[in-house]
Parts: C-alpha cells; structure tokens; sequence
C-alpha cells in the first residue's frame, strides 16, 4: 500500500472521540456517606435499599404509620452491605435534614410538596432526586445488573424505561456468575501486577489472557497462585513485536463490520484511519487509541515509505490497526504491504470487508459467502454473525 502522509492538523476534519450524551453516566462511592430518603412507599423502600447495599447511613423520613411492608420489612432485614445502614426518623421531611447529606431522595404525591422539597435539598447544595417526577430531578437511578465489584447500569434518559429493563435482561445473560469472583481476583492482584509488569503490551497482554479465562471458567482453588506464576513469567520475558490488522470498513456503515473488525478494532493501541471512514466506525475503537488520520494514497510512494512507520509502531509493541474503506483483501497494495511487513518478522492480519456490487446491487461479505441485498443491513448484520460464531 502506498505512503498516506498525516493530512493537516484540521479540528473540523476529525472525529468526536465520544458522540453525544444524554446524561453523564458516573458511579459514586457512597460507604459510610449520609443520604436522605423522604417518604413510606415501595418506590422509596426501593432506592433506600440500594443506598444501603452501596454502604450509605440511609436516614429515612417518614412518620412510622406512614412506612409500607416493603419499607418495614426492609428495616428488619437491614443493609446488604456491612458498612450501609438505615436510620428511622418518625417523622416527615423538613428544611433542616439535609446537613451532611450527599444525596437526597424522596417519594412526594404532589408536584407542590417534590417542588419544594427539590428546592430546599437544592438549597443545600444536596443533589436531589424526587421518585417518578422528572423534573425535580437532578439525577436518576438507571436499570442495575449486579455482579459487584462488576456493576452494570443503563439509561435511557427517562425516555423509555423498560427498553432500558429489556437491555438489562439481555446483560444479564452475557454476564456469567462467576465474573464476580473473578473480578474480585483482579482487585486482589492489581497492585501487584502494576508492580511487576510495564505499562504496554506485556501488563494488557496479562489481562487479555485473566478476561479469557473469566468469560469462560469457574475459578478454583489457588486460581491465585497460578496467576502470579504467570506474572513471573511475563515480568522475565522479553517485550513481545506487536503486530499490525488492516482492517476494511466496508461501505462505511458501522453496523456492516464484521465481529473480527470490532475486535480488532477494540484491541488497538493505533488506529490509522482516512477521512472516508464515519465517526459511527470510530465510535467502536477502544478509548485510550490513539488515532490518526490520514491522506489517500499517494501514486507516486512506495509501499515501504508507508510501511515504515507502522513497521516502527509494531517492533515497539504496538497493535496496529490500518482502517480502510472496502475490502483490503481485493487490494493489490494491501497484499504487497502485508508481504513487506512479513519480511521484518511483523505479523499481519487482513480483517475483509463487505464489498458492495454494483452490477447486481447488493452487498456481499466474499470470506463469508453471505449475499446481502441492499436496504437490509440489519438483517444481513445478524447473519455475518452467526456466520462469524461458526
């Protein structure tokens, strides 16, 4: 493939590393923090328990008549956490319950009494959230999928709460039981890894290989011991030649590239991209790449002129991706930059793309032998990968 020399520092010309956001998604710490729940009712009942199993001082305010089952049964069962803990006021909100508070919650009828209990929390300087009433809130609680130290909440912004329930339910059965334990383990070696592994490729290598074995096994006994074993190992052997992935975007649509792509795509420590390829494509690569856009092909360049740099990339441990509109594996270039980098002892992936036919309209994944028509890329998407889990 021919030399892409950097186009021009151009802001307008590159990408949003992160499209737009509804709300900003945070996960706070609130163990041994006082927060404040106003109201009897399950709603209430609800978002009291998930402080408490957070480690909160949950202080309630409600009238002890006023307190539904679920609040009293609530009570008698305590915190799911040891350090939360609930503390019953027998009586209702007023003014001066915000003191300390870090959050403030509550269960109002009407909009008179979640307007001012809104402004007075607010007053405080409390960020306050009035159940069902959105808007006296300054934050919402999203749809939860539990395996903590691993925790998983989803937002629809209020839009369409039980899209967001069904997206929990779909988590929920990617999510396997044991990656709890399993996240506990890396918890438990992390300083220790940091510690014996540099920063790169050897210390992602470690933990590419630890998430494998989470997806797919059950942690035994001494599951511990092993892993530092490995540690050693790694921390005494020479930093491993990264490797290159010339991946092809197909038309450009996101929902076209193949589950190889996006992996690929997700492993990159460079990403080296054109100005044919979308934002939504990008969207998918893994936060912390680095990302450069380039120029189209020069006719007058060489292979090697444009080989050498990801050549140096990869021989200092990098994975490298080069993303390009089409399918790389019909590109001559692209067959001749592979051999070249092959000759310097990197190793070179080709990830195809979907290719579109013109002559008869359609599109068509040639590695896959799947034939697609036009207008149904969501269909055609779905087919790619269970062709691809095959």
């Amino acid at each position: 493939m021919h030399a892409l020399p950097p186009l021009p520092n151009d802001g307008a010309s590159k990408p949003q590393r992160v499209a737009a956001l509804a709300t900003l998604p945070l996960f706070w710490t609130l163990k041994g923090r006082r927060v404040v729940v106003a109201g009897g009712s399950d709603g209430a009942a609800w978002k009291a328990e998930l402080l408490a199993a957070c480690g909160a001082e949950v202080n309630v305010y409600a009238p002890h008549a006023e307190l539904g089952d679920g609040f009293l049964d609530l009570l008698a069962r305590g915190a799911a956490d040891g350090d939360g803990s609930f503390v019953p006021h027998d009586q209702s909100w007023h003014d001066g319950i915000f003191g300390d508070a870090v959050l403030a919650i509550a269960d109002c009828e009407g909009d008179r009494e979640a307007e001012a209990f809104f402004k007075a929390a607010r007053l405080a300087g409390v960020p306050v959230n009035v159940i069902d009433k959105p808007q006296f809130c300054q934050f919402q609680f999203g749809s939860i999928v539990n395996r903590s130290p691993v925790v998983v909440a989803i937002s629809t912004d209020g839009a369409a709460p039980i899209l967001a329930q069904a997206i929990r339910r779909r988590i929920e059965t990617l999510l396997p039981p044991a990656i709890k334990t399993w996240a506990r383990i890396a918890q438990a070696i992390r300083e220790r890894v940091n510690a014996r592994l540099q920063p790169g490729a050897q210390r992602r290598g470690f933990w590419e290989r630890f998430v494998d074995r989470a997806f797919v096994e059950t942690p035994e006994e001494g599951v511990e011991a092993r892993l530092m074993v490995e540690l050693d190992r790694l921390a005494t052997t020479r930093p491993t030649i990264g490797r290159v992935t010339i991946v092809g975007a197909g038309p450009g649509e996101a929902e076209l590239l193949t589950l190889k792509a996006v992996r690929a795509l997700q492993a990159a420590d460079v990403i080296l991209y054109d100005e044919r390829i979308s934002n939504d494509v990008l969207e998918l690569a893994r936060r912390e790449a680095k990302r450069i856009l380039v120029n189209q092909p020069s006719r007058d360049a060489g292979v090697e002129d444009g080989s050498a740099s990801i050549g140096a990339l990869a021989r200092a441990g990098k994975r490298v991706v080069r993303l390009q509109a089409g399918d790389p594996t019909t590109n001559a270039d692209t067959q001749e930059e592979a051999v070249w980098l092959g000759k310097l002892g990197i190793p070179v992936e080709i990830v195809p793309g979907v290719a579109y036919r013109r002559r008869r309209g359609e599109w068509e994944n040639d590695d896959a032998k799947t034939v697609i028509a036009a207008g149904r890329a969501e269909q055609a998407n779905e087919q790619r990968l269970r062709v691809a889990g095959h």
